[in-house]
């Protein structure tokens, strides 16, 4: 039977690759240690259970959810945003929407506003899902390099203005996956008058604004800038806040004209996310736990941070000391320049699971990624592993 030519000519998902090579070394009877993908090894809080608990029960809650979202989540939502962000005036009914997890909401909005022809730009290295969708709409994709020279941020003065003009999106991640970088608060002025200038949607993926390490590089919304929502769509996950990946729920705010165009979008794809779990999370929003929870959380994980770090540094791995999120890039270990090789050998001779750099674009050439979200017990471990690989 014929496949299409998006299956065809796309090249394997990155992060099921990864499950698939550590699925295979194991049966091998490697033990193997994964730093490879963001999957939180801790749990969410015990009340968010007794939560969810309470609210499956709820008659009436096992039939289809409404496309938008429920009114007490989208209700949560915006209060949080007000709360967290001081992004105020925003209409639940028109300005929000619930994602089943920030990946589906930067995959559809690429379908919802880019046609064959257009131009999406994409600084990379990058979470893999903007490109692939923006290809499987038909856009062009014209890549931005984030470098160790640029602090990671985009050179928008780079872009030749025959590519801008065609742009329909650009999207932005920050805090930065695969990186780690945290955009300094003057990159967003800069940002908004180049996408006015052209005509172009920003796209703000954000899914990381709880996980910081120090309050002066608190995680900031791009609609905290005047005259963001005329033009930007933000999305935001619970999946990393609360350690619930698996629970698949989020949201997309900011401009309801782009709202409107990926809820038509999700309404001929998806039937919405359960009631239950919008409720358990709407009232997750003003737990009186919450915000012990999260700091909780950011202390462990900062914990690991810098257990990390110095061991990095004790075997002379470059890397720039992550501010937020769960990752670290690290630069290749001298005497390594294919990262893809690398990170194929440390599994195959140590059962050590790493992303290779240029999974994420061409700019991630020669680096490798670790994520911060298995046990302290297996990244001491998997360090170890990697220690005795490169004969430290």
């Amino acid at each position: 039977m014929k496949l299409s030519r998006r299956i065809t000519e796309q090249p394997p998902y990155l992060f099921a690759e990864i499950d698939r090579a550590r699925d295979a070394a194991k049966a091998r009877g490697l033990d193997v240690v994964s730093m490879g993908i963001a999957d939180p090894d801790l749990p969410p809080p015990e009340w968010l259970f007794d939560l969810l608990s309470e609210e499956i029960r709820r008659p009436g809650y096992h039939r289809y959810p409404d496309y938008r979202g429920l009114p007490e989540f989208l209700r949560a939502v915006t209060g949080w945003m007000e709360e967290r962000f001081s992004v105020g005036q925003l209409d639940p009914q028109s300005e929000v929407i619930t994602l089943l997890g920030g990946k589906e909401g930067v995959a559809h909005v690429a379908w919802a506003l880019c046609d064959p022809g257009d131009v999406a730009l994409i600084p990379e290295p990058a979470y893999p899902v903007y490109n692939t969708n923006c290809v499987y709409a038909g856009a062009e994709v014209y890549f931005l390099g984030l470098t160790r020279e640029n602090d990671f941020l985009p050179a928008l003065g780079s872009v030749p203005e025959e590519v801008a003009r065609r742009a329909s999106v650009i999207y932005v991640n920050y805090p930065n996956n695969p990186t780690g970088a945290c955009a300094p608060r003057e990159f967003y002025p800069d940002l908004l008058d180049f996408a006015r200038k052209y005509d172009i949607a920003v796209l703000a993926d954000n899914p990381y604004t709880e996980i910081y390490f120090d309050e002066l590089d608190r995680p900031r919304s791009i609609l905290e800038f005047p005259g963001a929502k005329e033009i930007c769509l933000e999305f935001h996950s619970f999946s990393k806040t609360f350690n619930m990946t698996g629970w698949r729920i989020g949201w997309a705010v900011g401009n309801a004209k782009l709202v409107n165009a990926l809820l038509t979008v999700k309404s001929n794809v998806d039937s919405g996310q359960f009631h239950a779990i919008q409720m358990a999370l709407a009232r997750a929003l003003s737990h009186p736990e919450r915000d012990s929870f999260l700091a909780a959380n950011r202390r462990r994980i900062k914990a690991r941070r810098d257990e990390v770090a110095a061991v990095l540094d004790s075997m002379g791995i470059w890397h720039p000391n992550p501010q937020a999120t769960l990752y670290f890039w690290c630069r290749l270990p001298e005497g390594y320049d294919d990262d893809v090789r690398f990170a194929s050998e440390l599994l195959e001779k140590e059962g050590f699971v790493v992303g290779p750099g240029s999974a994420y674009g061409p700019h991630g050439k020669g680096y490798f990624r670790l994520s911060l979200t298995t046990s302290e017990e297996d990244i001491r471990k998997g360090l170890s592993k990697l220690k005795h690989f490169l004969g430290r």
